[in-house]
């Protein structure tokens, strides 16, 4: 009886092998199962390519193209003040040398297109005898703001500005109102090829510098120097951050 169990056993397995070597014989080497591997002749092996793997060319096919990082140079005097239209948040540190105090002012700046049948820039080219429709570009900028000097007082005004070109990377900016005298004023301006404007004005009591551009479409930067009539020494110096607002998405 035990040899009869295990000539049994010895056909079970016979059998089982041929059965599998015959659904092994039907199958294509290339994708006979993994259950089955094992079974596998060395040929059937060595004819079954190894699966290929397409991570790498979904995430090839996938990935964004690369974009040029975005830059002011080349940025004529009209592109600038096109791009400075809207609604800026500023924030102006200060330091005056002479007397070594700091002082810190916030504000609010509104800048917005002027037309040239506008009063207050007829009057500002009638006293510099331009012609209004020579102009190249004119704004009005408004502000408002606090210094941490006296929180209570508010700081706010206005003034036109009139750009006249005498070539297209130089001439002259006309302001209703000036930068360190509340008096009109005409400086000269100079686009430079990074996209910095740059600003002298001479003053009855002092000379202005002032070198504004963008460091992003939304973000201008202005460093001010305020220097002695004879350019000799600088008596206040400070840098201002302006970043756009934009207008809030409705509720």
């Amino acid at each position: 009886p035990q040899a009869t169990m295990v000539q049994r056993c010895n056909l079970l397995a016979l059998y089982l092998l041929g059965m599998l070597a015959a659904v092994s014989a039907f199958q294509a080497p290339s994708c006979y199962p993994s259950r089955l591997s094992s079974f596998a002749t060395a040929a059937q092996k060595a004819a079954c390519p190894a699966p290929k793997l397409r991570v790498g060319l979904r995430m090839a096919e996938t990935e964004a193209a690369p974009t040029e990082a975005w830059s002011p140079a080349g940025m004529t005097v009209e592109d600038f003040f096109q791009r400075s239209l809207g609604n800026w948040r500023s924030l102006r540190s200060s330091h005056n040398i002479a007397f070594a105090q700091l002082e810190e002012v916030n504000s609010d700046i509104e800048i917005s297109d002027v037309a040239r049948d506008d009063s207050e820039l007829q009057d500002i080219c009638k006293q510099y005898n331009v012609d209004p429709a020579a102009a190249a570009s004119s704004i009005r900028m408004a502000w408002e703001g606090t210094s941490d000097w006296d929180e209570e007082e508010i700081l706010n005004g206005s003034t036109v500005l009139v750009v006249v070109k005498e070539t297209d990377q130089s001439g002259k900016l006309l302001r209703s109102v000036g930068y360190t005298e509340t008096i009109p004023a005409a400086g000269d301006w100079e686009m430079q090829p990074d996209g910095t404007f740059v600003l002298n004005t001479l003053y009855d009591r002092a000379a202005a510098e002032e070198r504004i551009w963008f460091a992003t479409p939304d973000l201008r930067m202005r460093v001010s120097m305020i220097k002695t009539q004879g350019g000799k020494g600088v008596l206040t110096a400070s840098l201002s951050t302006e970043i756009r607002e934009k207008p809030k998405p409705p509720p």
